[in-house]
């Protein structure tokens, strides 16, 4: 072989060689670059995610509070209410024995009886009756527990849409 063949090959590997070694030294700096820019984006992202936890937890427990007061007003007001319906009514029957067992009677989904058993004196041996001061505190109480359910669909609506006021 020619002498000048083999220093030729030889300084060709060397530059094979050296350029792999550059070409792998870039490679590794990129990919280092790569591994912290992608380090920063999940710290900056764990951040924002941190902060969007905070400010719904903040919320929420700013409308559980809310929710909380109303709750225990409409229950003050229920129970001044239910308190005030034995001097404003006469205890006189209002629902005849039938009107009630039909009542009684009529299942809602779940199998439970929709209407509470009258708290009356019967009026005749077949049945009870349902007094107006029975009528008056089941109406007392149903409105109670209607603005209790409308004050808690209204705060999940408040969570799920957020007014200016939050």
């Amino acid at each position: 072989m020619n002498p000048r063949l083999i220093a030729l090959l030889g300084a060709f590997l060397t530059g094979l060689l050296l350029a792999g070694f550059v070409v792998g030294s870039l490679k590794d700096a990129d990919i280092a670059s790569l591994k912290a820019t992608h380090a920063k984006n999940q710290a900056a992202a764990a951040d924002v995610a941190r902060l969007r936890l905070e400010e719904a937890v903040a919320r929420g427990d700013s409308l559980a509070a809310r929710l909380a007061q109303t709750e225990s007003a409409l229950n003050k007001k229920t129970l001044e209410v239910s308190r005030e319906i034995a001097r404003v009514t006469a205890g006189r029957p209002c629902l005849g024995a039938g009107a009630v067992r039909l009542l009684n009677n009529a299942i809602r989904p779940g199998g439970v009886a929709t209407v509470p058993q009258a708290s009356g004196q019967p009026d005749a041996e077949d049945g009870a009756v349902a007094t107006d001061t029975d009528v008056a505190g089941w109406i007392a109480n149903a409105q109670g527990q209607y603005e209790t359910c409308r004050a808690r669909l209204g705060a999940l609506i408040d969570w799920w849409e957020p007014s200016a006021h939050d």
